[in-house]
């Protein structure tokens, strides 16, 4: 994340100590849960479960990163800014995944069941992450 500069707006600070903090959080917890799922995976089902929940969690885990990546490119841009950016880094999300799921739907190249529960678990974990990220930076939600 880049510093903000003395002639930024004041919300700058914030949007990227904000995306700072969220993004550290759901990588932490995402690691976690990550390798559990590997391990679980390849327990349950060989090495196309590994293979699945590997290709699962690398998707999930750049999906993810992408929100809080755009977040804070967007921070010098007004706070409507920011939102458009976050809501144009779901839309990309949602249309890539479901891309994804296109070309890949049937394969024989990986476990699907191992992909879909890794990518779930791994959306759960980030978003708890950034949640988590969220509330321990203290930042007010409302300004008076």
């Amino acid at each position: 994340m880049t510093a903000p500069e003395p002639k930024d707006a004041p919300h700058v600070a914030t949007v990227l100590r904000l995306a700072s903090a969220m993004q550290r959080y759901a990588v932490i917890v995402t690691a976690v849960v990550a390798v559990l799922a590997l391990v679980v995976a390849f327990l349950m089902r060989g090495v196309p479960g590994l293979v699945g929940a590997l290709v699962g969690g690398v998707i999930a885990t750049g999906l993810g990163w992408l929100g809080t990546w755009v977040m804070a490119q967007t921070a010098r841009a007004t706070p409507a800014g920011v939102m458009i950016g976050a809501m144009t880094a779901f839309g990309a999300k949602i249309l890539f995944m479901l891309v994804f799921l296109l070309l890949f739907q049937g394969t024989t190249l990986f476990d699907n069941r191992s992909f879909a529960f890794t990518m779930l678990a791994l959306t759960m974990a980030w978003i708890i992450g950034e949640v988590v990220g969220f509330v321990r930076t203290r930042v007010p939600a409302v300004d008076v």
